[in-house]
């Protein structure tokens, strides 16, 4: 169940999306030393707050995934995420710190449970509302996170309904299980990248394979390649490839 929720969360019987789902990224920074407590705390018991607050319709779906280690700037140090998804923004803007309630399930107070995490360094919140997705009934454990900036999102909204009948053709064969993309909601600065796509894959190996314009991404036509270089002239702002860790949904 677990590996399954990465393909729903990120792609996260092939369905069409809701374009009213939001999610909203939570990046932080958890130190070396700290990783084997919040990992198990993060299974123990949030997986479990976060199952009945999906039975509750306080959200539609939840996951903690990490980066992958030893890949890219190591100054760079945010190390987990979490991911929170949603219905809708009017699920999202009610939704309630439904972590807390420990004490009622576990018997434990909440200020207990999380007082080893108090150092967590929090990075913000970001919120998106998915564009396009492809969901498939097939266990992933790697995602490919990727953000750009196009000239013309909405341009570019319509053209990725050819990457996704591409991707839908070589699917199976390449290990992806998902992909999507998504627009931001907030924050919104020149600084920040107005889109976002994830790919994911069955095995870190794929997920390499993407990356080099192999697996789902191999035979994209020069066409296509040409339009998106045209929207996106300055390339890809950031790509990192992260972990499943646990999750609901």
């Amino acid at each position: 169940m677990k590996k399954i929720l990465l393909i729903s969360l990120f792609s996260l019987s092939l369905l069409a999306v809701n374009s009213q789902e939001v999610f909203i990224f939570s990046p932080i920074i958890v130190a070396d030393e700290d990783i084997e407590n919040f990992e198990m705390i993060q299974k123990k018991y949030v997986t479990s707050m976060a199952q009945d607050a999906i039975k509750d319709k306080s959200i539609k779906q939840w996951a903690l995934i990490k980066k992958v280690p030893g890949i890219g700037n190591p100054d760079n140090k945010i190390n987990y995420m979490w991911v929170s998804v949603f219905e809708n923004i009017n699920q999202m803007s009610n939704a309630e710190a439904w972590w807390i309630g420990t004490e009622k399930k576990f018997g434990i107070p909440s200020e207990v449970i999380y007082e080893a995490q108090e150092d967590i360094e929090r990075r913000g919140r970001y919120i998106y509302k998915t564009e396009r997705q492809i969901i498939t009934d097939n266990p992933g454990k790697y995602v490919i996170l990727n953000w750009a900036t196009p000239t013309d999102i909405n341009k570019m909204i319509e053209f990725q309904g050819s990457i996704e009948k591409h991707f839908k053709k070589n699917i199976i064969k390449s290990g992806m299980v998902g992909w999507g993309m998504a627009t931001r909601i907030v924050p919104q600065n020149k600084d920040l990248s107005t889109a976002f796509w994830w790919d994911s894959y069955d095995t870190l190996e794929n997920a390499y394979k993407h990356l080099a314009g192999e697996a789902a991404a191999e035979g994209l036509s020069k066409e296509s390649l040409e339009e998106f270089n045209k929207l996106v002239p300055n390339g890809w702002d950031n790509r990192v490839i992260f972990e499943f860790v646990t999750g609901a949904n």
